[in-house]
């Protein structure tokens, strides 16, 4: 039984003439001008397969110490072929002894197999019950082949570490796993492709094997692992951070055997991760994670490369080239990731946006980036010092004297006019930006932003109060506060 992704259809794509659907390996290395892009909304599935095709291309085409412009227009199509060719086997998704992102000597290891849910993140399996999700271990839905090799890419890159108890007791993250990941999206597949290509020399090249190009693992490797240095993007986009072996039958899926993967680590290097942003954290350098509390916007630094942070390697690869080219046409990019809490899924999130080249090499107009979100962190925190008085007051009026601090925050919590207040700034941020980008004049824009940050603090304090009620204990709370939240708008200056 044979499935090779390099001539069936498995990657959802959408074409420049705006036809979906599933195509091939081959058909989306081998034509990228064709294909506008990745057709799905699922975060891990999106970058999973972004990777893995920089990964493919990165190989194929080869080292090169500076921007990769010629790659927008002119793409190595008979490099591609050749590559694929020689590493068919290794992209059959059951090939009997080197299956695609997969390991074979699991058939000798004598584990109970899985329902293949355990690799669908959304989906229940074990103890990661979903309120919205009723699948049962037992009796798992089967699953067609090129969904399960979608959903092996992105689980390898994004499982949570935990316990897994197979071959041995634990398992780290996958590679992405929490981390923010920027991709710049091209026009077309080609672009967004060369876009994140980046630039690499010849001796790191040489080491930077993805995993179909090393030594199958052994059991005894996985069961006594080395800590692996990971040596590019190649091996981190295809890093094998579990060793799974897919179990089909008659065409379709409803088990597999998993366990343990490698052990890789940056070895002190976060700028490692070409879709990584990196900023300064108590330790030292390190990639911007993901946070639950904290849309895209609020690390708009990081973007940029302002306040002692550096870019992601793909966006300044990306404004690179556009720079070559002459072409100051705003980058459009993908942001988002998962988030774990050890083995558990928080979140994941996906933002579009688009990016202006010279917000990433004007100094003066970094400068009123940062100016922007320090004002509006400050103002965060004095509303939030205002909404904590407000409810301590609200709650002191009940008769039982000074209230617990956690019922003080859980009231604010359930109100949520923090969350409103962040929430009601995201939109006019990237207005901000735009007009930042488009207009030039930096005061004045910036004066504009001081008027949306009152004006929203001044909504904050009125949907807090309102959710309050009408009563006189809520009325005398609200007017004994209300001068704390003058201080903040009033604080709000140039």
């Amino acid at each position: 039984m044979t499935f090779s992704l390099l001539t069936e259809p498995w990657i959802p794509l959408i074409s420049v003439d705006g036809e979906r659907r599933e195509a091939s390996l081959s058909e989306a290395l081998l034509e990228p001008e064709r294909w506008l892009g990745i057709d799905s909304i699922i975060p891990v599935e999106v970058f999973g397969l972004y990777r893995l095709m920089v990964a493919i291309s990165h190989r194929a085409i080869g080292p090169e110490s500076e921007p990769r412009t010629d790659l927008v227009d002119h793409w190595p199509r008979a490099k591609l072929a050749a590559y694929l060719e020689r590493w068919s086997d290794h992209f059959d998704l059951l090939h009997p002894t080197t299956p695609f992102l997969q390991v074979s000597a699991l058939a000798e290891a004598n584990l109970t197999p899985s329902p293949w849910t355990r690799l669908a993140m959304e989906r229940s399996s074990g103890a990661a019950r979903m309120i919205w999700d009723h699948s049962m271990d037992a009796t798992p839905s089967p699953l067609t082949l090129s969904a399960a090799a979608r959903l092996l890419v992105a689980h390898l890159q994004f499982t949570p570490g935990g316990l897994v108890k197979a071959l041995r007791t634990s398992a780290v993250r996958g590679p992405a796993c929490g981390v923010l990941l920027t991709l710049p999206i091209g026009a077309t597949l080609q672009e967004t492709l060369a876009f994140s290509i980046v630039p690499q020399s010849g001796e790191k090249f040489a080491a930077d094997l993805p995993s179909w190009e090393r030594p199958p693992l052994s059991l005894e490797e996985l069961r006594n692992p080395q800590e692996l240095v990971l040596k590019g993007p190649a091996h981190r986009y295809t890093l094998l951070s579990r060793s799974i072996l897919l179990q089909p039958s008659g065409g379709q899926l409803t088990h597999l055997l998993y366990a343990e993967g490698v052990i890789a680590t940056d070895a002190n290097t976060p700028t490692a991760d070409p879709m990584a942003a990196v900023v300064q954290g108590k330790k030292g350098p390190m990639p911007l994670l993901l946070s639950e509390q904290k849309a895209l916007w609020r690390d708009f630094q990081s973007l940029v490369g302002s306040k002692g942070s550096t870019p992601a390697g793909t966006l300044s690869h990306a404004s690179g080239i556009r720079e070559e080219q002459g072409n100051e046409r705003p980058i459009e990019i993908l942001a988002g990731g998962l988030l774990p809490d050890q083995a558990k899924i928080v979140l994941w999130r996906l933002e579009e946006r688009r990016l202006s080249p010279n917000l990433l090499r004007e100094p003066r107009l970094k400068d009123a980036v940062d100016k922007a979100l320090e004002l509006a962190e400050n103002a965060g925190v004095g509303l939030g010092k205002a909404l904590y008085a407000l409810f301590t007051e609200w709650l002191q009026r009940s008769g039982d004297g000074k209230p617990d601090p956690q019922k003080v925050r859980s009231l604010g919590e359930s109100i949520q006019a923090s969350a409103f207040f962040w929430s009601s700034l995201e939109p006019e941020f990237w207005s901000f930006v735009h007009d930042l980008s488009q207009k030039g004049d930096i005061e004045r824009t910036l004066d504009q932003w001081r008027d949306t940050l009152r004006a929203v603090i001044s909504a904050a304090q009125q949907q807090a109060t309102s959710s309050l009620g009408l009563d006189a204990r809520a009325l005398k709370a609200a007017s004994h506060t209300s001068h704390q939240f003058g201080k903040v708008v009033a604080g709000i200056k140039a």
